[in-house]
């Protein structure tokens, strides 16, 4: 497979039809192959003319109905490229996708969390909220990247300038990757060495990072000047996908944890967010059924 680069950006907003056009154009000048963007501030009903104006090879935009804040999307730039499949959430924050290249699948989440802002009613649990609901959508037996804006910093003491001791709720995205084995792949590949994308005043920070799994190959991760946006374009090379044969093994169901008070707990909450999953992305409750007994 010839490497593959993957870019995420906080475009700041394209709403604007000349500043859509400007940041379209400058993005077709990079020699990337899939954009992941944040903040579009794109509205349903503009969706389909925005993915006329990226032409290419196929664009898919996620708005949300409530708040045209967010926004999220992918662009293809690659003529083999192919979504076979995609969902996203109700907020416009978060949009997973299926990809197939040649003979490879892979699969896409491009997140955009929300920003502790208190005049703007988002708290630091809203943020919490949205790590856990990454479950459902970062769940695959593909090659997975998890990818985007994440609002905050792995580690204050070397993602942020000048440094900080607020970890501001980063265990719960810790737990996500920890549960699909997600490595963040700048540190995997280049330590402690310091890297900022998103600079504000005097202030630098790491907020736009990728995870994959051990599936996945990289051989680069390096920025580039994000055009009208406090965010740095930033680009990962993957260099080969592979998928690890799996024997059939012995599974021992230990059936004593249902009982368990944590247990009850955490498929409440979980019980909750499917839920609300089942009118908005399948066609039926047999179709989201199929989907939800495995998360079960």
């Amino acid at each position: 497979m010839e490497c593959l680069r993957i870019a995420t950006f906080n475009c700041g907003g394209l709403a604007n039809n000349r500043r859509r056009k400007v940041i379209f154009d400058y993005l077709r000048t990079l020699n990337c192959h899939v954009f992941l963007l944040q903040e579009t501030h794109s509205a349903v009903y503009e969706e389909k003319q925005w993915v006329v104006d990226w032409g290419r090879s196929g664009s898919i935009f996620h708005s949300s109905s409530k708040n045209r804040e967010n926004g999220v999307a992918i662009l293809l730039n690659h003529p083999d490229l192919k979504f076979s499949s995609w969902f996203g959430d109700r907020n416009g924050r978060i949009i997973a996708v299926d990809l197939e290249l040649h003979s490879n699948s892979f699969d896409i989440v491009n997140s955009y969390a929300p920003q502790y802002a208190p005049q703007r009613n988002l708290s630091i649990q809203d943020r919490t909220l949205f790590f856990r609901s990454l479950y459902v959508y970062t769940h695959s037996l593909r090659p997975t990247v998890l990818a985007g804006d994440f609002n905050v910093v792995e580690n204050p003491k070397i993602d942020r300038s000048p440094p900080s001791g607020n970890h501001d709720s980063i265990g719960t995205l810790q737990d996500v990757c920890a549960t699909f084995h997600l490595r963040d792949t700048y540190r995997a590949m280049y330590g402690n060495r310091p890297f900022f994308t998103r600079r504000q005043g005097q202030v630098q920070s790491r907020l736009d990072r990728f995870y994959v799994d051990n599936s996945i190959v990289t051989s680069s991760e390096f920025s580039c000047p994000g055009l009208s946006s406090d965010h740095d374009i930033v680009v990962l090379e993957i260099q080969s996908f592979s998928i690890t044969p799996h024997g059939k093994g012995r599974w021992n169901n230990n059936a004593a944890i249902y009982g368990t008070p944590a247990f009850k707990t955490e498929l409440q909450f979980k019980w909750q967010q499917w839920l609300t999953l089942q009118a908005f992305l399948f066609d039926s409750k047999i179709d989201w059924w199929i989907h939800i007994k495995d998360r079960i």
